[in-house]
């Protein structure tokens, strides 16, 4: 009787395990990011939408999803550039962590999305032009792909919202 209960068990834990897997891959966050290989007229990267493994729904969990799993977005083509390899040719490369270890949360006040950092952030936020236009590119057409209604987003770091870039 023990033998079967184990077996109904492992195949209760086994249909449970397959229908999580099942639901996650049927539930993927769309994300753009940037081709590596093809940049437009200008110069400016192109960005193509892809998704990544999973369903998130808050503020917090769009950007935190965006930084942190954006290595397993779908199309292999797309570039995250959310790791300090992205910026090793800056001297804002040493000892820098993936921009998700410096993300504090994010809010959504009326038609605007405040993504809140500390200063380490400013690794990546503050770079070139080309660097910053990927990243912000990258994090601002996400934001606006999984919430429509937002027309602005903002930058929070150290809890004062950053009106001016260098570069």
């Amino acid at each position: 009787m023990r033998g079967i209960k184990k077996r109904l068990s492992m195949k209760w834990i086994g249909m449970a395990v397959l229908a999580a897997v099942s639901a996650s891959a049927l539930a993927d966050m769309p994300v753009v990011f940037p081709d590596r290989e093809r940049l437009t007229d200008r110069g400016d990267f192109f960005f193509v939408e892809s998704t990544i493994p999973g369903d998130f729904k808050t503020p917090e969990g769009v950007v935190m999803a965006m930084l942190a799993l954006g290595d397993q977005v779908r199309n292999k083509d797309l570039d995250a550039p959310f790791y300090p390899l992205n910026i090793s040719f800056s001297s804002a490369y040493e000892g820098a962590l993936p921009l998700y270890a410096y993300l504090r949360g994010a809010r959504i006040e009326g038609t605007t999305f405040i993504i809140a950092f500390d200063e380490e952030a400013m690794r990546y936020l503050n770079n070139t032009i080309a660097m910053q236009g990927r990243i912000k590119g990258t994090i601002e057409a996400t934001i606006l792909r999984n919430f429509p209604e937002i027309r602005c987003v903002a930058y929070e770091v150290d809890g004062k919202i950053v009106e001016e870039w260098d570069a």
